[in-house]
């Protein structure tokens, strides 16, 4: 069966990007192994924001080098003027109408494979919609002190979460929960 994980790297302070907006600091110490690339490779689809879709500088790099060669489902308000390039794997599709048809559609696309949801404000939707199956947070060895926090504006509402794998690699943990209880307080 298909799961939706919401997951990211992240600095021991809770940042997933520093106070411009920039990641490269908590990649320095991505060193995938074989036991994150199965991970890696039983996903089937990607959701992800606008502000991330947007990170690179030429998107029509992702049909050539990103590391999930899958359907990506971008969220956002208006999709841009250029389609970006794509090949046989990935495809990329703008989506409009919120993080359930976005996540509806992953799904679908995905077979019985796993949907990764990327993106601080897509990931808190999708936790506040009740569709998030899995979190997955990889530490990465550094304090930011400050940008953008991978879980804020989830007031009202207390998720109780069961660990279910841990991977070490040389530089980083990556802890993976299972999404037990959703409650409104």
């Amino acid at each position: 069966m298909t799961k939706v994980c919401f997951g990211m790297i992240a600095s021991l302070d809770g940042f997933i990007s520093d106070r411009h907006g920039k990641l490269d600091k908590l990649y320095e110490s991505f060193k995938p192994n074989d036991e994150i690339n199965e991970v890696m490779a039983k996903t089937g689809a990607v959701v992800m924001g606008r502000r991330t879709y947007d990170m690179t500088d030429d998107p029509d790099a992702y049909a050539d080098n990103y590391e999930f060669q899958v359907p990506i489902f971008v969220l956002t308000h208006h999709a841009p003027r250029k389609h970006p390039k794509e090949n046989d794997n990935l495809s990329i599709t703008f989506v409009s109408d919120g993080i359930e048809s976005a996540v509806r559609k992953a799904k679908a696309a995905a077979g019985e494979k796993d949907v990764v949801v990327l993106g601080a404000n897509v990931g808190q939707q999708a936790l506040r919609a009740d569709l998030v199956d899995e979190l997955q947070v990889a530490l990465a060895p550094l304090l930011l002190g400050t940008g953008t926090r991978m879980f804020e504006h989830l007031e009202n509402m207390e998720i109780h979460l069961e660990k279910t794998r841990t991977i070490e690699t040389a530089e980083q943990i990556e802890v993976y929960y299972k999404v037990s209880r959703y409650w409104t307080v």
